[in-house]
């Protein structure tokens, strides 16, 4: 019986799809003969996810008949497009056991119509369908002949299109079948497009499998193979070329000296080829120069090679005076181009540089490349240097001089006798050791790199003419791992920390929210505890709050606590004790009271003074760079400690291990030295207990290796790991600031922020200039530069070793959607001026930019569901949450707009929740901003205060007397027992506000469980 009605579910189920098809599914898309009104197309196709073709809806689009191959040629031909390119045309498709995606191409459009008519050949099949919004990123000068979306569409959906995409290809080229989570609207221009279509009923007998995903992959002979993925990253890659930039003259160039024409050269700089700058022979006294020099570069496919070309006026006694300044990206190049440039400030003046360039493909020398799309580490040479004296050394100080140029060393001094000596350079680069005896510098040796067996000792005599002769001990290295860790996910330590943690905080949900059945591991929400910075206050009022939130229960729902500047300090503390969050915070609390009003006076006794100057000539000498924001954290030390603490930010692991307490991240920013603002430059910067790194460029490396060199991703000298109190210092770093900085702390942020947003919305965001040409500053110029560099200069600049250094950018870097995320400054479209060009980092408190945390919670990774938002902000309870909402609406990241009412605004409650409906990827935020409505009146959650209670509800935080200013580093007792109490009482008395954030939380972590594909 049982296995007859089961044969009868069988034959339901297999008969299903014909019903459904018969219920719901007409035989044939329906043809619609003009577009609907937005009412009709929402609620006849949206709803009931309907397809349907719409004749006669973008007949007033100039594309319909402007887009032919000519004229498609004539606007856009040089524009170089991704092309999708696959053997037989399927992309994205399952090939045996792999999951296959196309090999990508940069090619330039009239190529890839030239293939399409059959005028040229190219392997494989061609389509141009890179998402993403190609046609304003790629094409933008296709933007005119069509509108931005199509109005009647965004009207019933609410919403402008996420992207625009324009795709092109041939008969042959097949999408494999996939659902698409958005409702698509394709305008078909020219020729046609066929779709095959199942409607919801057929998908549980459509198969699924799992499968490796890989990658085709052109090889020299223009064939296809299959690279698995992981098997990519340490592949060999082809794509090396020899460039050969030939500089041939200049015409009309302006004198720079008082008398006679300008003595030019042209400097070269390529930083992907060379570490160090060419430059031509200097012809005097002429306008016309001709050069006639050539050059040549090794230079990869597969990353972003800009050439700098400047032409100079040498002068003598001056510094030089620059007259033309050319960037060109040779990536607009293509193997067996010869191609002839002439550079010209506008095309009527006659100044101009004439320069040809020639790219020619090596077939032998593939390339092992690491890269995540943004940054790619290329292979490493070390080379182990020693010398020895072959006769009596005593009879003989001298000092040798090596170089290797394009180490990350550069040159060193080294003696007979005294250990190795190391250099660190590209493989790639063919690069010489330079040996040259002191006082004697026409005696010297040079070794090329590439004669040298690498993992063997090769002894040589250095022949000079003085005694003792000089024996060289050489031994080179292969690649080494990365020690920088390229990727845009977690790491796998904050992974199973997650794991731990949302075990426990199912377990404080359920018992918060009375829950009958426990959460599944998906189920549960990522909450996230935010904090500001505000010094001391800061400081004072997460322990409240915390406190509070144990006190409540909800504490073990959290899965994550930011911090930034003062606010640090207090994880800082916390995170001594590797059960915290599991214990009374009583006992803490009052230790940090004895700490915040005690004297301050000591930090400056002379023995303490001493004891800094020891500590900080010990960190020189084991290599770490001197700045004073190491002087500021030892005296930040001695304001907020009895002793000093030895631990680090990798000790903090010990309170992870068991997903005990929350995990703890660190903000900071990096900036540059000089001429450039925070606002045109900050870079967000975060520290874990696991890792350091910059989510913009995807690159993280263990905190214990912070402070470390590192060169093209590999560690290349580890030094100790830095006390925390050194860490804090960077995190509440107020001195890196320079004039124009302080600026914004004096004056309304809003307008600041303004000008930073109309400077984006003019700035091309889109593209990385193919060549931009700058023309020298002139006499007005010079005086801006001057006053610019005055404005921008940080003379008190942080200064960290920079474990970016030396990494190169991928070919498509700007186009990455992480690196999209977070590229915000004005050198993003200069890959040879961002952070991985600097050999320090330089990172100040985050305040100079928006005062906040938050950044680290946006990370799509994290997917945070809630955020409970501690503002400490003296000045507006909404204005550093605003501004950072704006930065979120110019960068495209989800979050909930902030907009409270008129009279929020002018009298806040003590806690807002703030939501987007419409963005499911957006967190929830219940914003806690430090007011004291109802604290006046209750002494505790429904509890009056009587007559004699009434001075200890009254809390002075206005922003221009308040003893809370974050300048104020020593608080009465009776002050710091009123913020305590405030903070506490502020968490409290919105039990009822939290339960309901979390619950809400919970729900959409569950509906979006059940929305996403099985």
């Amino acid at each position: 019986m049982a296995e007859a009605a089961l044969d009868a579910v069988r034959r339901e189920l297999r008969e299903f799809p014909a019903a459904a098809r018969e219920l719901s599914v007409p035989p044939a898309v329906p043809y619609l003969d003009e577009p609907p009104t937005p009412l009709h197309f929402y609620r006849d196709w949206v709803c009931p996810n309907r397809p349907c073709i719409i004749r006669n809806a973008l007949q007033h689009w100039p594309a319909l008949w402007k887009w032919s191959f000519p004229y498609l040629r004539a606007t856009v031909g040089s524009t170089e497009v991704s092309v999708a390119v696959t053997p037989d045309g399927y992309a994205d498709a399952v090939r045996g056991d792999r999951f296959v995606m196309p090999a990508e191409r940069r090619l330039p459009l009239s190529h890839v119509l030239d293939v399409l008519e059959g005028q040229a050949r190219h392997p494989g099949v061609l389509y141009v369908q890179k998402q993403c919004s190609n046609l304003p990123t790629e094409l933008p000068q296709l933007l005119p002949d069509l509108e931005s979306h199509v109005p009647w569409a965004s009207e019933a959906l609410g919403k402008m299109p996420d992207a625009v995409n324009f795709w092109l290809g041939e008969a042959a080229a097949v999408t494999s079948l996939h659902k698409d989570h958005y409702e698509n609207l394709y305008c078909v221009v020219s020729g046609e497009k066929r779709f095959l279509l199942h409607p919801p009923s057929d998908r549980p007998f459509i198969p699924y499998e799992l499968y490796t995903p890989a990658t085709y992959q052109l090889t020299e002979e223009d064939s296809f193979e299959i690279v698995d993925e992981e098997a990519m990253e340490k592949a060999k890659i082809p794509g090396t070329c020899l460039l050969t930039v030939r500089v041939l003259q200049a015409h009309g160039l302006p004198s720079k000296d008082l008398v006679t024409p300008s003595d030019c050269y042209v400097s070269l700089w390529l930083p992907t080829a060379s570490s160090h700058r060419l430059q031509t022979r200097t012809v005097k006294n002429s306008r016309n120069p001709i050069w006639n020099q050539s050059f040549r570069f090794r230079i990869h496919s597969q990353l972003k090679n800009v050439l700098q070309l400047q032409v100079f006026d040498q002068d003598l006694l001056t510094s030089d005076d620059p007259m033309l300044s050319v960037l060109f990206d040779l990536g607009t190049l293509q193997a067996g181009d010869f191609r002839r440039e002439s550079f010209s400030l506008n095309p009527q003046g006659e100044e101009r540089l004439e320069v040809e360039f020639r790219l020619q493909r090596l077939t032998d020398c593939a390339e092992q490349l690491v890269s995540n799309g943004i940054l790619v580490a290329r292979e490493l040479s070390c080379l182990h240097v020693r010398l020895e004296e072959a006769g009596d050394q005593k009879q003989s100080e001298g000092r040798v001089q090596l170089v290797v140029p394009g180490s990350c060393e550069g040159q060193q001094e080294a003696s007979g006798g005294a250990g190795p000596v190391c250099f660190h350079c590209p493989a790639c680069w063919e690069q010489e050791l330079g040996i040259l005896l002191q006082g004697a510098p026409q005696e010297q040796l040079k070794v090329p790199l590439s004669a040298l067996p690498s993992g063997q000792v090769v002894r040589l005599v250095f022949p000079t003419s003085q005694e003792p002769l000089m024996r060289v001990e050489l031994r080179k290295e292969g690649p080494r791992e990365l020690a920088v860790r390229l990727g845009c996910g977690l790491c796998a330590e904050e992974q199973a920390f997650l794991s731990r943690r949302k075990q426990l905080v199912a377990r404080a949900l359920k018992q918060a929210l009375q829950l009958d059945d426990d959460l599944q591991e998906d189920e549960v929400p990522v909450v996230a505890v935010m904090a500001t910075g505000g010094g001391i206050r800061a400081m004072l009022s997460l322990y409240g709050q915390l406190a509070g939130l144990r006190e409540l229960g909800l504490l073990d729902c959290v899965c994550y606590i930011t911090g930034a500047s003062g606010s640090t300090w207090a994880l800082t503390n916390l995170y001594e004790d590797p059960e915290w969050s599991q214990k009374d915070l009583a006992g803490p609390t009052e230790s940090l009271k004895t700490q915040v009003t005690k004297s301050k006076l000591g930090v400056l006794a002379p023995s303490q003074l001493q004891r800094y100057q020891q500590e900080l000539a010990e960190r020189a000498r084991l290599g770490h760079p001197s700045c004073f924001t190491n002087l500021w954290a030892l005296i930040s030390e001695g304001l907020l400690h009895e002793e000093p603490c030895d631990r680090t930010l990798s000790d903090q692991r010990e309170a992870l291990s068991r997903g005990q307490n929350p995990l703890p991240i660190y903000c900071a920013l990096n900036t540059k030295e000089k001429g450039l603002t925070t606002f045109e430059f900050g870079e967000w910067c975060e520290f874990s207990p696991y890792e350091v790194g910059f989510p913009k460029y995807g690159a993280f490396i263990p905190s214990e290796l912070f402070g470390s060199e590192f060169f093209m991703g590999r560690l290349t000298k580890q030094l100790p790991e830095s006390r925390i109190c050194f860490l804090e210092g960077i995190w509440s770093n107020l001195y890196a600031a320079n004039l124009q900085d302080s600026l914004y702390w004096a004056s309304e942020p809003s307008q600041f922020w303004d000008r930073w947003a109309q400077d984006q919305a003019s700035r091309d965001k889109e593209q990385v200039p193919l060549l931009k040409i700058e023309e020298p500053p002139t006499g007005t110029g010079r005086i801006a530069e001057f006053f610019t560099d005055l404005l921008t200069r940080r003379p008190l600049a942080q200064a960290t070793h920079n474990f970016l250094r030396g990494l190169h950018f991928h070919k498509d870097y700007f186009h990455d959607p992480y690196f999209s995320t977070w590229k915000a400054t004005k050198l993003d479209g200069f890959p040879n001026q961002l952070t991985p060009a600097e050999p320090h980092l330089c990172l100040l408190d985050v305040g100079y930019l928006i005062n906040t945390s938050f950044p680290p919670l946006l990370r799509p990774t994290r997917d945070v569901d809630l955020v409970l938002s501690l503002d400490y902000n003296l000045e507006g309870a909404f204005q550093q949450l605003q501004l950072l909402g704006r930065l979120c609406g110019e960068q495209g990241i989800p979050f909930p707009p902030i907009s409270p009412s008129p009279e929020e605004q002018h009298q806040p409650r003590e806690c807002h929740l703030f939501l987007d409906p419409d963005c499911p990827d957006a967190p929830a935020v219940l914003h806690f901003p430090l007011v004291d409505n109802s604290f006046r009146e209750y002494s505790a959650p429904g509890i009056p205060r009587t007559p004699a209670e009434k001075v200890a509800g009254e809390v002075n935080l206005s922003p221009s007397d308040s003893p809370y200013h974050y300048s104020k580093l020593t608080y009465s007792l009776e002050d710091a027992d009123k913020l305590l109490r405030l903070t506490h009482y502020n968490i409290c008395n919105n039990r009822e506000q939290l339960l309901e954030a979390l619950r809400g939380a919970m729900l959409r972590r569950r509906q979006r469980r059940h929305h996403q594909p099985q």
